[in-house]
This record gives structure tokens, sequence and C-alpha cells, in this order.
């Protein structure tokens, strides 16, 4: 939907984008929703956390959602440094 401008359920052009994805914590705060994920995740502490955040792409037509990482080449970098730390 975010490239084609079309929902791939239903058809429908009519996309409300970038829609903020909430999440609630501690004390019911709102908080945007994150990805994480991590430079040495068999580390008991200091896992090399990297985060990004996700907003959403929804059909008004039919209610269908796609998520988006706003920084996949953080998660990508994070990923590729936690494999070349096992070999």
């Amino acid at each position: 939907m975010k490239h084609s401008g079309q929902c791939h359920k239903c058809k429908s052009t009519e996309i409300i984008a970038d829609v903020k994805v909430v999440d609630r914590g501690d004390h019911n705060a709102g908080h945007h929703m994150s990805l994480a994920a991590y430079t040495d995740p068999d580390a008991f502490v200091f896992k090399g956390e990297v985060r990004t955040t996700v907003s959403a792409w929804v059909c008004a037509g039919c209610g269908f959602v796609e998520f988006y990482a706003h920084s996949p080449d953080l998660l990508k970098q994070a990923r590729d440094e936690a494999k070349a730390s096992q070999t």
C-alpha cells in the first residue's frame, strides 16, 4: 500500500498513510510502537539494542493494515553485526 497507493486486499485507493502505532506501557503511558534488534543477542546484559519506530498504512475501505519500520537499515546493521560475531 505504501508504494502502490492501493490496498492489496480490496484494491481501494482510500489509504490512510503513516498512522502512528501506539503501545501502552507502565501506568498506561502511550509510546510509539517500536521494533528492536540486538548486535549481541546472546549477552547476559548489554545486548546492543537497536530500535526503530513503526508506522501503519490503513485501508479505509476494508481495514487492512501494513506496518513499516522507519529505519530498517538500523535493524539490518544490528542483525549483520550479530551474525558476524557468531562466526
